[in-house]
């Protein structure tokens, strides 16, 4: 299996500029990110929503990665291994806009992945898992002109691969493409959300009971300090799954420790919800339909809605690369441990022959 080569830093931009986004970056501000179990919870919505084509989609599927059949047995420290064909991959992502997501005729300058996290589902051990990947991860992705001519690829943080495309599936597959091409294997479905998605998502499950696991919002939101316990409704759940202070370096993997939290407790309860009430679950979901993006069709959807209420899933089951963090000139950039990356995807998709 073929990881890539060690990811070098981007070229830096003008002194001005990086002036410019320094002192933008000593800001606070309130920033989008959900988190991969949502797509649980948005999982009705896909029978309410039949997915429509962007109508000037440039990027197809034949733009994303190629994995022909080279991933499905692979060869590591001298063992054998074979891809596990019964896995869904559903790539989830949370960007950083608010309103109607809508595709333009304009390529570049969308919003940015915030929160990136890829659900596995196997069938052959009744089982989920979530790999949540670092937004600010070192790694190739596609860019484009502002027309959608392809620019070929180029090191950056992966939360860009969204914000390079057209607002619409175009960026939902360049972002597909960058997640496969540094995991080295294929994803099936993905489902995108915004900011404006999460009170709704976080009804689904009634609110959210949970024990603050930091102290990252108690100087800006006393209620929320580390030991507490709250229950998340419309009025604390967006501060809660979004907000950083970007004044402060990897002040990101506080947020990803909330949203883990924030997974195991909602998990459990949506699954319940699932199981009593699917037609009221779909019900309430349609009022979101504007905030969503996904490849999922009906048939899909009923297929994952079945398994998802048998599979089993605990704290252990939720993963994060081993990488390291560094300061970068404009922004935080993670450089993941590729040796301790690949065992991962090892572990999580393939079995020993």
């Amino acid at each position: 299996m073929t990881m890539g080569s060690r990811r070098r830093k981007p070229e830096r931009y003008g002194r001005h500029y990086r002036a410019h986004q320094r002192r933008r970056r000593r800001r606070t501000i309130a920033i989008c990110a959900a988190v991969g179990v949502v797509v649980i919870g948005i999982s009705g919505i896909f029978l309410a929503r039949a997915y429509q084509r962007q109508s000037r989609l440039q990027v197809t599927a034949g733009n994303s990665v190629d994995m022909k059949s080279g991933y499905r047995n692979i060869t590591y420290q001298g063992k054998e291994y074979q891809y596990n064909s019964l896995i869904t991959t559903v790539l989830y992502a949370g960007i950083d806009s608010k309103g109607k997501m809508e595709s333009s005729g304009q390529y570049s300058n969308k919003a940015r992945a915030d929160s990136v996290s890829l659900v596995i589902l196997d069938k052959k051990s009744r089982k989920m898992s979530i790999l949540a990947l670092n937004r600010d991860t070192m790694t190739e992705v596609r860019r484009y002109t502002l027309s959608g001519s392809d620019l070929g690829m180029y090191t950056t943080h992966l939360g860009y691969a969204y914000s390079y495309g057209d607002g619409g599936e175009a960026s939902c597959e360049n972002l597909v493409e960058a997640v496969e091409n540094l995991l080295g294997i294929p994803i099936d479905e993905y489902a995108v959300t915004n900011q404006t998605s999460m009170p709704y998502i976080n009804s689904l499950a009634g609110g959210i009971t949970l024990t603050v696991p930091n102290d990252d919002l108690a100087e800006k939101y006393p209620q929320l300090q580390k030991g507490a316990t709250v229950t998340l409704d419309d009025s604390n759940v967006t501060d809660f799954l979004q907000y950083r202070d970007t004044a402060k370096d990897f002040s990101n993997e506080g947020r990803i420790e909330r949203q883990q939290t924030y997974i195991n407790a909602y998990v459990p309860r949506i699954k319940t919800r699932l199981s009593e009430d699917m037609n009221g679950v779909w019900e309430e979901l349609q009022e979101m339909e504007d905030y969503l993006q996904t490849s999922i069709t009906r048939n899909k959807y009923l297929e994952m809605a079945n398994l998802l209420e048998s599979v089993s899933f605990t704290d252990a089951d939720y993963y994060r690369p081993e990488g390291e963090d560094q300061a970068g000139e404009l922004h935080d950039e993670f450089y993941v441990d590729e040796d301790a990356l690949r065992e991962l995807v090892i572990s999580l998709f393939y079995e020993e022959i």
